[in-house]
């Protein structure tokens, strides 16, 4: 029976039912240059292609993976691999490969299939290094990208074949415009067939984008744009069987962007993957995008919400309607519509972008001194602060940088809990520069809240903070620092209101967002729930002071002698009276209801 060799989107030997049959990897890489070559290769070459070094060792390598190949196989009639003496040869008969679409008889047939291994990517884990192996795999790509260019531009200017080809064009359009954004013969086609202009949006240019295209891609022309993905939300399988018409409403929004000069697109392929990705900013991260449009959707609305990746600051937000009657007669409207709205964002938020693009060094370690905050522990957060600070050594006018020196140090003080007035007066110090550098800058006016609110100025933080949501009405991480500053007030109310907002705007939340939540409800005097918010919370010991108060007021005592005990594990030196001497509250009666709990619990 052939067997079938898949190269695009994977790496894998399939039989004719698609079952993977176990083989050496390095055995289907062995094929896959073979099928590429299409001719004999020598032993030498191939061992030197694949384990580049010592050739003994390389020699060895191969004739074990070869033996490994054949036994997995011996139930073939015929060898997949022919070794000779000095060479190898594939046996095409009885191996297919997943990029024959050459051969198939109808060109739109051709066409589709050349779109799919584009968009699939020949070998993806291979083509982000160095190696000869590596030098290899772009250039497959390459060749496909070009065969796909060649095809398009035909079918373009075909009268017969170009209205059946519509939609396929238009996808295709997008793949060649992520590789090459300054491919203008193909851009202005876009625009033709989009009906759009092709110069001359009512848009600022937007500085230059941080770094090159995606690994794996860096062998085509950079971008000059910024790279926005715009993530669906659901798989192209679940679409297709739900028929869903919030995926052709972001597709519509994708290909209307791909005519704009102003951004460069990441492809739906590549979109659908960031989107299933367990860990999406770091992906985000890999591929070099600067703005996601991160897209949800429910029964009857669909939500999106444009994110400045490098902060994690939503920018904008926006819910539409599901009714599939308007979304059928009206979807191009309503792409069109998101689409001005997002690229006037964009242009208001060039400054920022400069900011890293012109100092990639300092962008990258600002985003792993973000990483280092993901979670709340004090060895993270002065990590997170080490890498600001060697950000800021890239230029001391970061002001997303100054921000983030401010934000440690707050944590710090609220992790020691030991009332450190020396950390607060620098968070803020590095606050009001952030705000020098950039008054447009939501961050530094919600650090600046953050370090007054610890200050005991508690007017003052709300004023910074009301200041900061309004330049970003949608950024989540304002709105959950404005709550605590509300809870602060005596305004526990308000508070929780404005925290259940942080939550819907990031529904994966950090610990703080929780932690903020449950010091709401417990000045609402809802203890139980509460604790479940602080049971929702990756790191519960964070938030033990807060439990065992609650555990008091409910009095569950060896529940709540269980979180004490917690806190003096993390924090022997932990006193009640310092402690609550410099927590600032508006009205004393907040005071007294967190000692009560506080000393019911055995404080």
């Amino acid at each position: 029976m052939p067997l079938r060799l898949a190269t695009l989107g994977r790496c894998n030997l399939e039989d004719e039912n698609g079952n993977v049959i176990n083989v050496p990897s390095q055995s289907l890489l062995i094929c896959a240059y073979l099928y590429d070559v299409g001719k004999p290769v020598a032993r030498r070459d191939i061992a030197k292609l694949l384990w580049p070094g010592n050739r003994d060792a390389a020699a060895t390598n191969l004739r074990s993976t070869l033996r490994r190949f054949t036994q997995a196989t011996q139930d073939i009639a015929a060898p997949i691999i022919s070794v000779e003496a000095t060479s190898l040869s594939l046996n095409r008969e009885v191996l297919h490969c997943d990029l024959e679409f050459n051969g198939l008889a109808s060109p739109l047939e051709r066409f589709q299939a050349a779109c799919s291994a584009v968009a699939m990517q020949f070998l993806p884990s291979l083509g982000g290094g160095k190696t000869a192996l590596d030098t290899w795999a772009r250039d497959v790509r390459l060749r496909l990208l070009s065969g796909l260019r060649a095809q398009f531009l035909a079918l373009a200017v075909d009268p017969v074949l170009r209205p059946q080809a519509n939609a396929d064009l238009r996808r295709a359009a997008v793949l060649l415009l992520e590789a090459d954004p300054h491919d203008h013969e193909i851009r202005n086609l876009l625009s033709a067939e989009l009906g759009t202009k092709k110069s001359g949006e009512a848009v600022p240019a937007v500085a230059a984008s941080p770094a090159p295209l995606a690994a794996g891609r860096n062998d085509v022309n950079h971008s000059t744009q910024p790279r926005i993905a715009l993530l669906p939300p659901h798989t192209s399988k679940e679409a297709s069987r739900e028929g869903s018409v919030a995926n052709a409403l972001i597709e519509d929004l994708t290909i209307g962007l791909c005519s704009s000069r102003f951004v460069s697109v990441v492809a739906p392929y590549t979109s659908e993957r960031i989107q299933a990705s367990k860990d999406k900013a770091s992906v985000l991260e890999k591929h070099n995008v600067v703005y996601a449009l991160d897209s949800r959707r429910n029964e009857t609305h669909l939500f999106v919400q444009l994110i400045f990746t490098p902060t994690e600051e939503v920018i904008w937000a926006e819910r539409f309607e599901l009714s599939p009657v308007s979304i059928a007669s009206h979807r191009t409207t309503i792409a069109q519509a998101i689409q001005n709205q997002l690229m006037s964002r964009i242009g208001s938020h060039q400054s920022a972008v400069g900011d890293f693009s012109r100092r990639p060094e300092a962008y990258f370690l600002y985003l792993k001194g973000l990483q280092s905050l993901s979670s709340i522990s004090l060895p993270g957060t002065r990590r997170a602060r080490k890498y600001f600070k060697e950000a800021l050594d890239h230029g001391s006018d970061l002001p997303e940088a100054l921000a983030g020196m401010s934000r440690t140090l707050t944590m710090e003080w609220i992790l020691t809990a030991r009332g450190d007035d020396d950390l607060l007066k620098k968070a803020e110090y590095f606050a009001d520069n952030a705000i020098k550098q950039n008054g447009g800058s939501a961050s530094g006016f919600k650090e600046l809240g953050v370090s007054r609110l610890f200050m005991g100025q508690i007017d003052e933080s709300l004023a910074a903070l009301a200041e900061a949501e309004s330049l970003s009405p949608q950024y989540a991480d304002v709105l959950c620092s404005h709550a605590d500053s509300l809870i602060h007030n005596s305004d526990p109310k308000n508070a929780i209101v404005k925290i259940k907002h942080a939550i819907s705007l990031n529904p994966i939340s950090p610990d703080i967002y929780f932690w903020t939540a449950a010091g709401a409800s417990y000045f609402l005097e809802e203890y139980q729930q509460a604790l479940d918010y602080i049971g929702r919370m990756s790191s519960k010991r964070l938030a033990a002071r807060l439990a065992a108060a609650c555990c008091g007021m409910m009095g569950d005592i060896d529940k709540a002698r269980v979180y004490r005990a917690k806190v003096f594990e993390d924090n022997p030196s932990f006193d009640l009276e310092r402690w609550l001497a410099v927590v600032p509250h508006k009205e004393p009666w907040q005071t007294e209801m967190y000692r009560e709990g506080l000393i019911r619990a055995g404080f």
